[in-house]
Protein backbone atom coordinates (compact mmCIF):
# COMPACT_ATOMS: atom_id res chain seq x y z
CA UNK A 1 0.00 0.00 0.00
CA UNK A 2 1.57 3.24 -1.12
CA UNK A 3 1.65 6.26 1.14
CA UNK A 4 -0.44 9.16 -0.17
CA UNK A 5 -0.33 12.74 1.01
CA UNK A 6 -2.71 14.67 -1.21
CA UNK A 7 -6.46 14.64 -0.97
CA UNK A 8 -7.22 13.54 -4.48
CA UNK A 9 -10.73 12.31 -3.77
CA UNK A 10 -12.27 15.23 -1.97
CA UNK A 11 -14.16 16.47 -5.00
CA UNK A 12 -16.49 13.45 -4.96
CA UNK A 13 -18.41 15.16 -2.18
CA UNK A 14 -18.92 18.32 -4.22
CA UNK A 15 -22.45 17.29 -5.07
CA UNK A 16 -23.40 17.58 -1.42
CA UNK A 17 -22.06 21.05 -0.66
CA UNK A 18 -21.93 24.37 -2.43
CA UNK A 19 -19.43 24.64 -5.30
CA UNK A 20 -17.90 27.83 -3.94
CA UNK A 21 -16.70 25.91 -0.88
CA UNK A 22 -14.08 24.26 -3.04
CA UNK A 23 -12.82 27.28 -4.97
CA UNK A 24 -9.97 27.90 -2.56
CA UNK A 25 -8.52 24.40 -2.97
CA UNK A 26 -6.46 25.26 -6.06
CA UNK A 27 -6.04 29.02 -5.88
CA UNK A 28 -2.76 28.99 -7.80
CA UNK A 29 -0.89 26.45 -9.87
CA UNK A 30 2.29 27.58 -8.14
CA UNK A 31 1.04 27.33 -4.54
CA UNK A 32 0.65 24.22 -2.43
CA UNK A 33 -2.72 22.52 -2.34
CA UNK A 34 -4.41 22.89 1.02
CA UNK A 35 -7.78 21.95 2.42
CA UNK A 36 -9.62 22.96 5.55
CA UNK A 37 -11.59 21.00 8.11
CA UNK A 38 -14.92 22.21 6.77
CA UNK A 39 -14.01 20.72 3.39
CA UNK A 40 -12.65 17.45 4.77
CA UNK A 41 -15.47 16.49 7.12
CA UNK A 42 -18.14 16.18 4.37
CA UNK A 43 -15.81 13.82 2.53
CA UNK A 44 -15.24 11.74 5.67
CA UNK A 45 -18.99 11.42 6.35
CA UNK A 46 -19.67 10.57 2.73
CA UNK A 47 -17.12 7.77 2.72
CA UNK A 48 -18.30 6.53 6.13
CA UNK A 49 -21.58 5.84 4.33
CA UNK A 50 -19.92 4.38 1.27
CA UNK A 51 -17.76 1.87 3.14
CA UNK A 52 -20.90 0.53 4.81
CA UNK A 53 -22.41 0.04 1.38
CA UNK A 54 -19.23 -1.59 0.03
CA UNK A 55 -19.27 -4.24 2.74
CA UNK A 56 -23.03 -4.78 2.54
CA UNK A 57 -22.89 -5.21 -1.26
CA UNK A 58 -20.51 -8.15 -0.98
CA UNK A 59 -22.18 -9.50 2.14
CA UNK A 60 -25.68 -9.78 0.66
CA UNK A 61 -24.38 -12.44 -1.73
CA UNK A 62 -21.74 -14.06 0.49
CA UNK A 63 -24.33 -14.57 3.24
CA UNK A 64 -26.63 -16.14 0.61
CA UNK A 65 -29.43 -13.59 0.78
CA UNK A 66 -29.19 -12.68 -2.91
CA UNK A 67 -28.03 -14.33 -6.10
CA UNK A 68 -28.22 -13.56 -9.81
CA UNK A 69 -29.63 -15.42 -12.80
CA UNK A 70 -26.13 -16.35 -13.91
CA UNK A 71 -24.25 -19.58 -13.20
CA UNK A 72 -20.62 -18.82 -13.88
CA UNK A 73 -17.65 -20.07 -11.86
CA UNK A 74 -15.58 -16.99 -12.61
CA UNK A 75 -16.26 -13.32 -13.28
CA UNK A 76 -15.64 -9.76 -12.15
CA UNK A 77 -18.25 -10.16 -9.41
CA UNK A 78 -16.83 -13.24 -7.71
CA UNK A 79 -18.88 -12.63 -4.57
CA UNK A 80 -22.09 -13.29 -6.52
CA UNK A 81 -20.63 -16.04 -8.71
CA UNK A 82 -18.17 -18.85 -8.06
CA UNK A 83 -15.98 -17.28 -5.34
CA UNK A 84 -12.92 -17.07 -7.58
CA UNK A 85 -11.64 -13.93 -5.85
CA UNK A 86 -8.00 -14.14 -6.87
CA UNK A 87 -8.73 -12.99 -10.42
CA UNK A 88 -10.66 -9.89 -9.31
CA UNK A 89 -8.66 -6.72 -9.84
CA UNK A 90 -9.86 -4.80 -6.80
CA UNK A 91 -11.95 -4.78 -3.64
CA UNK A 92 -13.39 -1.30 -2.93
CA UNK A 93 -13.45 -1.90 0.85
CA UNK A 94 -9.66 -1.84 1.05
CA UNK A 95 -9.13 1.37 -0.85
CA UNK A 96 -12.10 3.02 0.87
CA UNK A 97 -10.54 2.46 4.28
CA UNK A 98 -6.92 3.36 3.59
CA UNK A 99 -7.23 6.00 0.90
CA UNK A 100 -10.67 7.58 0.74
CA UNK A 101 -11.16 7.60 4.51
CA UNK A 102 -7.76 7.18 6.15
CA UNK A 103 -5.80 9.64 4.04
CA UNK A 104 -8.49 12.30 4.16
CA UNK A 105 -9.11 11.94 7.88
CA UNK A 106 -5.38 12.12 8.60
CA UNK A 107 -5.36 15.43 6.76
CA UNK A 108 -8.39 16.52 8.77
CA UNK A 109 -6.57 15.70 12.01
CA UNK A 110 -3.62 17.85 10.93
CA UNK A 111 -5.84 20.75 9.88
CA UNK A 112 -7.90 20.53 13.09
CA UNK A 113 -4.82 20.40 15.32
CA UNK A 114 -3.43 23.47 13.62
CA UNK A 115 -6.49 25.50 14.66
CA UNK A 116 -7.19 23.49 17.86
CA UNK A 117 -10.68 22.47 16.73
CA UNK A 118 -11.01 19.20 18.61
CA UNK A 119 -14.59 18.37 17.60
CA UNK A 120 -13.39 17.40 14.11
CA UNK A 121 -10.81 15.07 15.63
CA UNK A 122 -13.45 13.30 17.73
CA UNK A 123 -15.73 12.69 14.75
CA UNK A 124 -12.83 11.59 12.57
CA UNK A 125 -11.65 9.06 15.15
CA UNK A 126 -15.17 7.64 15.48
CA UNK A 127 -15.43 7.20 11.72
CA UNK A 128 -12.03 5.51 11.63
CA UNK A 129 -13.02 3.16 14.46
CA UNK A 130 -16.05 2.15 12.41
CA UNK A 131 -13.98 1.74 9.27
CA UNK A 132 -11.24 -0.26 11.01
CA UNK A 133 -13.78 -2.68 12.44
CA UNK A 134 -15.44 -3.20 9.06
CA UNK A 135 -12.09 -3.68 7.33
CA UNK A 136 -10.42 -6.10 9.74
CA UNK A 137 -13.62 -8.14 9.96
CA UNK A 138 -13.32 -8.81 6.23
CA UNK A 139 -9.55 -8.94 5.67
CA UNK A 140 -8.14 -9.94 9.07
CA UNK A 141 -4.53 -8.82 9.58
CA UNK A 142 -3.87 -5.45 7.95
CA UNK A 143 -1.64 -2.36 8.25
CA UNK A 144 -2.57 -0.04 11.11
CA UNK A 145 0.32 1.09 13.31
CA UNK A 146 2.54 2.17 10.40
CA UNK A 147 0.00 2.33 7.57
CA UNK A 148 0.96 5.87 6.55
CA UNK A 149 4.66 5.98 7.37
CA UNK A 150 6.09 3.76 4.63
CA UNK A 151 5.32 2.63 1.12
CA UNK A 152 5.29 -1.01 2.24
CA UNK A 153 3.74 -1.08 5.73
CA UNK A 154 3.79 -4.19 7.86
CA UNK A 155 0.55 -5.94 8.70
CA UNK A 156 -0.65 -5.82 12.31
CA UNK A 157 -2.24 -9.02 13.57
CA UNK A 158 -5.99 -9.05 13.87
CA UNK A 159 -5.55 -9.70 17.60
CA UNK A 160 -3.54 -6.48 18.02
CA UNK A 161 -6.06 -4.55 15.92
CA UNK A 162 -8.85 -5.73 18.20
CA UNK A 163 -6.80 -4.72 21.25
CA UNK A 164 -6.42 -1.28 19.71
CA UNK A 165 -10.15 -0.99 18.90
CA UNK A 166 -11.22 -1.86 22.43
CA UNK A 167 -8.76 0.72 23.77
CA UNK A 168 -9.73 3.33 21.17
CA UNK A 169 -13.45 2.96 21.92
CA UNK A 170 -12.85 3.51 25.64
CA UNK A 171 -10.54 6.47 25.04
CA UNK A 172 -13.01 8.08 22.67
CA UNK A 173 -15.88 7.79 25.15
CA UNK A 174 -13.69 9.45 27.79
CA UNK A 175 -12.83 12.30 25.40
CA UNK A 176 -16.47 12.82 24.45
CA UNK A 177 -17.16 13.28 28.16
CA UNK A 178 -14.23 15.70 28.57
CA UNK A 179 -15.46 19.28 28.28
CA UNK A 180 -11.98 20.49 27.37
CA UNK A 181 -12.63 18.66 24.11
CA UNK A 182 -16.36 19.01 23.55
CA UNK A 183 -16.66 22.61 24.78
CA UNK A 184 -13.25 23.79 23.66
CA UNK A 185 -13.43 27.51 22.84
CA UNK A 186 -11.55 26.99 19.56
CA UNK A 187 -13.96 24.37 18.23
CA UNK A 188 -15.40 25.53 14.91
CA UNK A 189 -19.19 25.05 14.75
CA UNK A 190 -20.15 22.16 12.51
CA UNK A 191 -23.16 22.62 10.26
CA UNK A 192 -25.48 20.12 8.58
CA UNK A 193 -23.66 20.85 5.33
CA UNK A 194 -20.39 19.68 6.88
CA UNK A 195 -21.86 16.73 8.76
CA UNK A 196 -24.89 15.17 7.08
CA UNK A 197 -25.18 12.56 9.83
CA UNK A 198 -25.44 14.53 13.09
CA UNK A 199 -24.77 18.17 12.14
CA UNK A 200 -21.87 18.29 14.58
CA UNK A 201 -23.87 17.16 17.63
CA UNK A 202 -21.10 15.59 19.71
CA UNK A 203 -23.51 13.95 22.14
CA UNK A 204 -25.02 12.01 19.26
CA UNK A 205 -21.56 11.10 17.95
CA UNK A 206 -20.66 9.90 21.45
CA UNK A 207 -23.70 7.63 21.52
CA UNK A 208 -22.82 6.26 18.11
CA UNK A 209 -19.33 5.53 19.44
CA UNK A 210 -20.94 3.65 22.32
CA UNK A 211 -23.06 1.72 19.81
CA UNK A 212 -19.88 0.76 17.97
CA UNK A 213 -18.39 -0.35 21.26
CA UNK A 214 -21.41 -2.65 21.79
CA UNK A 215 -20.93 -4.10 18.29
CA UNK A 216 -17.25 -4.58 19.09
CA UNK A 217 -17.99 -6.48 22.28
CA UNK A 218 -20.50 -8.66 20.44
CA UNK A 219 -17.55 -10.15 18.55
CA UNK A 220 -16.77 -12.09 21.73
CA UNK A 221 -19.98 -14.09 21.16
CA UNK A 222 -20.60 -16.92 20.63
CA UNK A 223 -17.06 -18.31 20.22
CA UNK A 224 -14.36 -16.03 21.55
CA UNK A 225 -15.16 -15.14 25.17
CA UNK A 226 -18.70 -16.28 25.82
CA UNK A 227 -19.01 -15.66 29.56
CA UNK A 228 -21.78 -14.31 31.76
CA UNK A 229 -19.65 -11.26 32.57
CA UNK A 230 -19.19 -10.40 28.89
CA UNK A 231 -22.90 -10.94 28.20
CA UNK A 232 -23.90 -8.66 31.09
CA UNK A 233 -21.49 -6.00 29.87
CA UNK A 234 -22.97 -6.07 26.37
CA UNK A 235 -26.52 -5.70 27.70
CA UNK A 236 -25.38 -2.72 29.77
CA UNK A 237 -23.69 -1.09 26.77
CA UNK A 238 -26.80 -1.38 24.60
CA UNK A 239 -29.11 -0.10 27.32
CA UNK A 240 -26.82 2.88 27.83
CA UNK A 241 -27.31 3.84 24.19
CA UNK A 242 -30.99 3.09 23.64
CA UNK A 243 -32.17 4.57 26.93
CA UNK A 244 -30.43 7.89 26.32
CA UNK A 245 -32.94 10.53 25.07
CA UNK A 246 -30.25 11.92 22.77
CA UNK A 247 -29.86 8.66 20.84
CA UNK A 248 -30.58 8.97 17.14
CA UNK A 249 -29.71 6.46 14.45
CA UNK A 250 -26.71 7.56 12.36
CA UNK A 251 -28.30 7.83 8.91
CA UNK A 252 -26.65 9.31 5.85
CA UNK A 253 -29.43 10.61 3.60
CA UNK A 254 -29.04 11.13 -0.15
CA UNK A 255 -30.80 13.90 -2.06
CA UNK A 256 -30.89 12.19 -5.45
CA UNK A 257 -29.86 13.85 -8.69
CA UNK A 258 -26.83 12.77 -10.68
CA UNK A 259 -23.93 10.46 -9.92
CA UNK A 260 -22.91 10.19 -6.27
CA UNK A 261 -25.85 12.31 -5.16
CA UNK A 262 -27.91 9.11 -5.37
CA UNK A 263 -28.04 6.44 -2.70
CA UNK A 264 -25.72 3.58 -3.75
CA UNK A 265 -28.57 1.08 -3.24
CA UNK A 266 -30.94 3.03 -5.52
CA UNK A 267 -31.88 2.34 -9.18
CA UNK A 268 -29.31 4.89 -10.39
CA UNK A 269 -26.67 2.53 -8.97
CA UNK A 270 -23.74 4.96 -8.86
CA UNK A 271 -20.21 3.55 -8.89
CA UNK A 272 -18.33 5.87 -6.56
CA UNK A 273 -15.14 7.21 -8.15
CA UNK A 274 -16.02 4.96 -11.08
CA UNK A 275 -13.20 2.40 -11.45
CA UNK A 276 -12.62 1.72 -7.75
CA UNK A 277 -16.19 0.81 -6.79
CA UNK A 278 -18.92 -1.71 -7.45
CA UNK A 279 -22.36 -0.50 -8.48
CA UNK A 280 -25.25 -2.40 -6.90
CA UNK A 281 -26.55 -5.43 -8.80
CA UNK A 282 -30.15 -5.30 -7.57
CA UNK A 283 -31.57 -4.85 -11.09
CA UNK A 284 -30.38 -8.34 -12.03
CA UNK A 285 -30.49 -10.04 -8.62
CA UNK A 286 -32.93 -12.52 -7.11
CA UNK A 287 -33.67 -13.60 -3.53
CA UNK A 288 -32.12 -16.97 -2.76
CA UNK A 289 -34.12 -20.01 -1.78
CA UNK A 290 -32.79 -19.68 1.76
CA UNK A 291 -33.83 -16.02 2.05
CA UNK A 292 -37.00 -15.87 -0.05
CA UNK A 293 -38.44 -19.31 0.61
CA UNK A 294 -37.15 -20.33 4.02
CA UNK A 295 -36.70 -17.10 5.99
CA UNK A 296 -39.33 -14.82 4.42
CA UNK A 297 -41.76 -17.73 4.07
CA UNK A 298 -42.55 -17.25 0.40
CA UNK A 299 -43.78 -20.82 0.06
CA UNK A 300 -46.97 -21.62 -1.78
CA UNK A 301 -50.07 -21.96 0.39
CA UNK A 302 -53.31 -23.57 -0.67
CA UNK A 303 -55.70 -20.75 0.17
CA UNK A 304 -58.03 -18.51 -1.75
CA UNK A 305 -56.57 -15.53 0.06
CA UNK A 306 -53.00 -16.02 -1.07
CA UNK A 307 -50.40 -13.90 0.69
CA UNK A 308 -47.16 -12.62 -0.75
CA UNK A 309 -45.10 -14.22 2.03
CA UNK A 310 -45.41 -15.14 5.66
CA UNK A 311 -43.12 -12.27 6.65
CA UNK A 312 -44.90 -8.95 5.99
CA UNK A 313 -41.54 -7.27 5.36
CA UNK A 314 -41.09 -9.28 2.16
CA UNK A 315 -43.32 -7.13 -0.05
CA UNK A 316 -41.71 -3.97 1.32
CA UNK A 317 -38.22 -5.24 0.58
CA UNK A 318 -39.13 -6.42 -2.93
CA UNK A 319 -42.13 -6.11 -5.24
CA UNK A 320 -43.59 -8.64 -7.73
CA UNK A 321 -43.20 -7.79 -11.40
CA UNK A 322 -44.61 -9.94 -14.22
CA UNK A 323 -46.51 -13.00 -13.10
CA UNK A 324 -44.96 -15.40 -15.59
CA UNK A 325 -46.43 -18.71 -16.63
CA UNK A 326 -47.96 -19.69 -13.29
CA UNK A 327 -50.04 -16.55 -12.92
CA UNK A 328 -48.93 -16.25 -9.31
CA UNK A 329 -47.93 -13.02 -7.63
CA UNK A 330 -46.16 -14.92 -4.85
CA UNK A 331 -42.50 -14.32 -4.20
CA UNK A 332 -40.05 -16.25 -6.38
CA UNK A 333 -36.55 -17.29 -5.46
CA UNK A 334 -33.58 -19.10 -6.95
CA UNK A 335 -30.79 -21.31 -5.65
CA UNK A 336 -27.49 -19.46 -5.46
CA UNK A 337 -25.55 -19.43 -8.74
CA UNK A 338 -27.61 -22.20 -10.27
CA UNK A 339 -28.76 -20.00 -13.15
CA UNK A 340 -32.24 -19.17 -14.38
CA UNK A 341 -34.21 -21.71 -16.32
CA UNK A 342 -34.37 -20.89 -20.02
CA UNK A 343 -38.12 -20.25 -19.74
CA UNK A 344 -37.67 -17.60 -17.05
CA UNK A 345 -36.90 -13.89 -17.25
CA UNK A 346 -35.59 -11.55 -14.57
CA UNK A 347 -38.94 -9.78 -14.61
CA UNK A 348 -40.57 -12.95 -13.26
CA UNK A 349 -38.65 -12.40 -10.04
CA UNK A 350 -39.26 -9.59 -7.53
CA UNK A 351 -38.08 -6.04 -8.13
CA UNK A 352 -35.48 -5.61 -5.39
CA UNK A 353 -35.70 -1.82 -5.56
CA UNK A 354 -39.32 -2.18 -4.38
CA UNK A 355 -42.13 0.10 -5.50
CA UNK A 356 -43.46 3.30 -3.94
CA UNK A 357 -40.44 3.79 -1.74
CA UNK A 358 -41.35 0.89 0.56
CA UNK A 359 -37.72 -0.04 1.10
CA UNK A 360 -35.97 2.92 2.78
CA UNK A 361 -32.57 1.85 1.46
CA UNK A 362 -33.24 1.18 -2.22
CA UNK A 363 -34.46 4.49 -3.62
CA UNK A 364 -32.22 7.17 -5.11
CA UNK A 365 -33.16 9.36 -2.14
CA UNK A 366 -32.72 6.58 0.39
CA UNK A 367 -30.22 6.41 3.22
CA UNK A 368 -27.34 4.33 4.49
CA UNK A 369 -27.65 3.37 8.16
CA UNK A 370 -24.32 3.12 9.96
CA UNK A 371 -26.10 1.16 12.68
CA UNK A 372 -29.79 0.65 13.42
CA UNK A 373 -32.01 0.39 16.48
CA UNK A 374 -32.87 -3.19 15.59
CA UNK A 375 -29.21 -4.18 15.31
CA UNK A 376 -28.61 -2.87 18.82
CA UNK A 377 -31.65 -4.75 20.10
CA UNK A 378 -30.41 -7.95 18.47
CA UNK A 379 -26.98 -7.40 20.06
CA UNK A 380 -28.70 -7.16 23.42
CA UNK A 381 -30.89 -10.20 22.74
CA UNK A 382 -27.91 -12.32 21.77
CA UNK A 383 -26.10 -11.36 24.98
CA UNK A 384 -29.20 -12.12 27.04
CA UNK A 385 -29.52 -15.49 25.35
CA UNK A 386 -25.96 -16.59 25.97
CA UNK A 387 -26.12 -15.04 29.44
CA UNK A 388 -28.84 -17.58 30.28
CA UNK A 389 -31.95 -15.37 30.23
CA UNK A 390 -33.79 -16.80 27.23
CA UNK A 391 -37.12 -15.29 28.24
CA UNK A 392 -35.61 -11.79 28.15
CA UNK A 393 -33.84 -12.64 24.89
CA UNK A 394 -37.18 -13.63 23.36
CA UNK A 395 -38.83 -10.35 24.36
CA UNK A 396 -35.89 -8.28 23.08
CA UNK A 397 -35.87 -10.22 19.82
CA UNK A 398 -39.57 -9.52 19.39
CA UNK A 399 -38.88 -5.82 20.02
CA UNK A 400 -36.16 -5.89 17.38
CA UNK A 401 -38.44 -7.53 14.80
CA UNK A 402 -41.19 -4.97 15.46
CA UNK A 403 -38.66 -2.15 15.01
CA UNK A 404 -37.54 -3.73 11.76
CA UNK A 405 -41.14 -3.89 10.56
CA UNK A 406 -41.65 -0.27 11.54
CA UNK A 407 -38.67 0.71 9.37
CA UNK A 408 -40.55 -0.68 6.38
CA UNK A 409 -43.71 1.17 7.34
CA UNK A 410 -45.55 -1.89 8.66
CA UNK A 411 -48.16 -1.40 11.34
CA UNK A 412 -50.30 -4.11 12.87
CA UNK A 413 -53.44 -2.33 11.65
CA UNK A 414 -52.20 -2.70 8.07
CA UNK A 415 -51.95 -6.48 8.31
CA UNK A 416 -55.59 -7.50 8.38
CA UNK A 417 -56.56 -11.10 7.63
CA UNK A 418 -59.60 -13.25 8.15
CA UNK A 419 -59.52 -14.03 11.86
CA UNK A 420 -55.85 -13.73 12.72
CA UNK A 421 -54.01 -10.67 11.49
CA UNK A 422 -51.02 -11.34 9.30
CA UNK A 423 -48.91 -9.87 12.10
CA UNK A 424 -50.22 -12.58 14.44
CA UNK A 425 -49.64 -15.30 11.86
CA UNK A 426 -46.02 -14.29 11.48
CA UNK A 427 -45.31 -14.43 15.23
CA UNK A 428 -47.30 -17.64 15.66
CA UNK A 429 -45.02 -19.40 13.18
CA UNK A 430 -41.67 -17.63 13.59
CA UNK A 431 -41.60 -16.56 17.26
CA UNK A 432 -44.37 -18.47 19.04
CA UNK A 433 -43.05 -17.99 22.58
CA UNK A 434 -40.15 -18.04 25.01
CA UNK A 435 -40.57 -21.74 25.82
CA UNK A 436 -39.40 -22.88 22.39
CA UNK A 437 -37.12 -19.93 21.62
CA UNK A 438 -33.65 -20.85 20.32
CA UNK A 439 -30.52 -19.11 19.09
CA UNK A 440 -31.64 -20.22 15.65
CA UNK A 441 -34.86 -18.19 15.95
CA UNK A 442 -32.89 -15.16 17.09
CA UNK A 443 -30.23 -15.21 14.39
CA UNK A 444 -32.66 -16.02 11.59
CA UNK A 445 -34.70 -12.95 12.47
CA UNK A 446 -31.54 -10.88 12.69
CA UNK A 447 -30.63 -12.15 9.20
CA UNK A 448 -33.85 -10.63 7.83
CA UNK A 449 -33.38 -7.37 9.74
CA UNK A 450 -29.77 -7.03 8.56
CA UNK A 451 -30.67 -7.29 4.87
CA UNK A 452 -28.39 -4.86 2.99
CA UNK A 453 -26.35 -4.23 6.16
CA UNK A 454 -22.66 -5.14 6.67
CA UNK A 455 -23.39 -7.21 9.77
CA UNK A 456 -25.29 -9.79 7.74
CA UNK A 457 -22.19 -11.63 6.52
CA UNK A 458 -20.31 -11.06 9.79
CA UNK A 459 -23.12 -12.73 11.76
CA UNK A 460 -23.18 -15.76 9.47
CA UNK A 461 -19.41 -16.15 9.84
CA UNK A 462 -19.55 -15.65 13.62
CA UNK A 463 -21.82 -18.69 13.69
CA UNK A 464 -19.62 -20.54 11.17
CA UNK A 465 -22.46 -20.98 8.66
CA UNK A 466 -24.04 -23.32 11.20
CA UNK A 467 -26.65 -25.54 9.54
CA UNK A 468 -27.53 -29.16 8.97
CA UNK A 469 -25.32 -28.91 5.90
CA UNK A 470 -22.08 -28.67 7.87
CA UNK A 471 -23.32 -30.20 11.12
CA UNK A 472 -22.15 -27.34 13.34
CA UNK A 473 -24.56 -26.73 16.21
CA UNK A 474 -24.86 -23.90 18.72
CA UNK A 475 -26.82 -24.68 21.88
CA UNK A 476 -27.76 -27.94 20.22
CA UNK A 477 -29.37 -26.48 17.08
CA UNK A 478 -28.24 -25.67 13.54
CA UNK A 479 -28.54 -21.89 13.43
CA UNK A 480 -29.26 -21.41 9.74
CA UNK A 481 -31.62 -24.32 9.15
CA UNK A 482 -35.25 -23.22 9.00
CA UNK A 483 -37.93 -25.65 10.09
CA UNK A 484 -41.58 -24.64 10.13
CA UNK A 485 -44.38 -27.03 10.99
CA UNK A 486 -48.05 -26.11 10.89
CA UNK A 487 -51.13 -28.28 11.13
CA UNK A 488 -53.56 -25.69 9.82
CA UNK A 489 -55.63 -25.74 12.98
CA UNK A 490 -55.44 -22.02 13.79
CA UNK A 491 -58.51 -20.11 12.70
CA UNK A 492 -57.77 -17.88 9.76
CA UNK A 493 -54.61 -19.70 8.78
CA UNK A 494 -56.18 -22.67 7.05
CA UNK A 495 -53.52 -24.41 5.07
CA UNK A 496 -52.67 -27.98 4.29
CA UNK A 497 -50.44 -29.74 6.78
CA UNK A 498 -46.82 -29.14 5.93
CA UNK A 499 -43.32 -29.32 7.25
CA UNK A 500 -40.88 -26.99 5.60
CA UNK A 501 -37.15 -27.28 6.19
CA UNK A 502 -34.31 -25.66 4.36
CA UNK A 503 -30.65 -25.14 5.25
CA UNK A 504 -28.16 -22.53 4.28
CA UNK A 505 -25.98 -24.06 1.59
CA UNK A 506 -23.11 -23.06 -0.61
CA UNK A 507 -23.83 -21.77 -4.13
CA UNK A 508 -23.85 -24.06 -7.10
CA UNK A 509 -21.14 -23.77 -9.76
CA UNK A 510 -18.37 -22.79 -7.38
CA UNK A 511 -14.88 -22.53 -8.81
CA UNK A 512 -13.86 -26.18 -8.65
CA UNK A 513 -10.08 -25.93 -8.04
CA UNK A 514 -10.72 -23.91 -4.86
CA UNK A 515 -14.02 -25.05 -3.43
CA UNK A 516 -15.07 -28.45 -4.70
CA UNK A 517 -12.14 -30.64 -3.71
CA UNK A 518 -11.53 -32.39 -0.40
CA UNK A 519 -9.03 -30.39 1.63
CA UNK A 520 -5.71 -31.58 3.04
CA UNK A 521 -7.54 -33.21 5.94
CA UNK A 522 -9.69 -35.27 3.62
CA UNK A 523 -12.87 -33.42 4.59
CA UNK A 524 -15.53 -33.31 1.92
CA UNK A 525 -15.79 -29.69 0.80
CA UNK A 526 -19.58 -29.68 0.89
CA UNK A 527 -19.64 -30.57 4.58
CA UNK A 528 -16.69 -28.55 5.84
CA UNK A 529 -17.12 -24.99 7.16
CA UNK A 530 -13.65 -24.37 5.77
CA UNK A 531 -15.18 -24.76 2.32
CA UNK A 532 -17.00 -21.47 2.93
CA UNK A 533 -15.36 -18.15 2.19
CA UNK A 534 -14.43 -16.51 5.50
CA UNK A 535 -12.41 -13.51 4.32
CA UNK A 536 -11.43 -11.59 1.20
CA UNK A 537 -8.00 -11.63 -0.36
CA UNK A 538 -6.06 -8.39 -0.04
CA UNK A 539 -6.72 -5.83 -2.75
CA UNK A 540 -4.76 -6.99 -5.82
CA UNK A 541 -4.43 -3.47 -7.26
CA UNK A 542 -2.34 -2.30 -4.31
CA UNK A 543 -1.13 -5.15 -2.12
CA UNK A 544 -0.15 -7.66 -4.79
CA UNK A 545 1.88 -4.97 -6.53
CA UNK A 546 3.37 -2.93 -3.69
CA UNK A 547 3.33 -5.16 -0.61
CA UNK A 548 3.89 -8.66 -1.91
CA UNK A 549 6.53 -9.51 0.70
CA UNK A 550 4.02 -9.02 3.52
CA UNK A 551 1.42 -11.15 1.75
CA UNK A 552 3.97 -13.91 1.29
CA UNK A 553 4.96 -13.68 4.95
CA UNK A 554 1.31 -14.21 5.92
CA UNK A 555 0.81 -16.96 3.37
CA UNK A 556 -1.88 -14.88 1.69
CA UNK A 557 -0.31 -14.14 -1.69
CA UNK A 558 -2.52 -15.65 -4.41
CA UNK A 559 -3.47 -18.39 -1.97
CA UNK A 560 -7.08 -19.50 -2.14
CA UNK A 561 -6.71 -21.35 1.18
CA UNK A 562 -6.34 -17.94 2.82
CA UNK A 563 -9.98 -17.23 1.91
CA UNK A 564 -11.08 -20.13 4.12
CA UNK A 565 -9.17 -18.99 7.21
CA UNK A 566 -11.48 -17.95 10.04
CA UNK A 567 -11.40 -14.60 11.78
CA UNK A 568 -10.21 -14.64 15.38
CA UNK A 569 -13.80 -14.36 16.62
CA UNK A 570 -14.96 -17.47 14.71
CA UNK A 571 -12.74 -20.09 16.35
CA UNK A 572 -14.55 -22.24 18.89
CA UNK A 573 -12.43 -21.19 21.86
CA UNK A 574 -15.47 -20.93 24.16
CA UNK A 575 -16.56 -24.47 23.34
CA UNK A 576 -20.09 -23.30 22.56
CA UNK A 577 -20.23 -25.08 19.20
CA UNK A 578 -20.25 -28.80 18.54
CA UNK A 579 -19.71 -30.70 15.33
CA UNK A 580 -19.78 -34.37 14.48
CA UNK A 581 -16.47 -34.07 12.64
CA UNK A 582 -13.59 -33.74 15.16
CA UNK A 583 -11.31 -32.12 12.59
CA UNK A 584 -13.62 -29.16 11.97
CA UNK A 585 -11.99 -26.84 14.50
CA UNK A 586 -8.44 -27.23 13.29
Amino acid sequence: MRTIRYIFVIMVAAGFVACEDFLDVNTSKDSATSVTVDQLLPTACFYASQINYDHAEYGAYLAQALTTGEKSQTGVYAYSAGWEFLSMNRHPQWRRHFYDLGANINEMYAAAEEINSRNFILIGRTIMLQSTMLTTDVFGDMPRSNAYTTTSPTYDTQESIYDWMFQEADELIALYEDKSWTENADNIPISQKMDRIYAGDLKKWELYTKALRARLWLRKLPNWENTSAVCSHIVQLVDEVLEDPNWQEPLYHYDGGTGEQNCPWGPYAPAINSWESRANRLATSIPTTFFGYALLGGYERKTTNRRYALDPRAEKMMTPRESGSSGSDAIRWLESNIGMDASMKITYYPDLFASEGNNPYTSNTGYIALITDEELLFIKAEAQYWGGDKAAAYETTKQAVLRSMERYGIRESDLSGTALTRYERFFEVRLPGAATFSISDLMQQKFVAMYLQPELWTDVRRYNYSSKTNGILYDGVPVYTVTTCHDGSSTGYKVENFTMEYSLRRPYNLYEPYWCQADAYGINAELSPNAWVNRLNYDPETEDKYNRAELERLGAYKNHEWLKKRMIWAYNTSGKAVCSDPTEWK
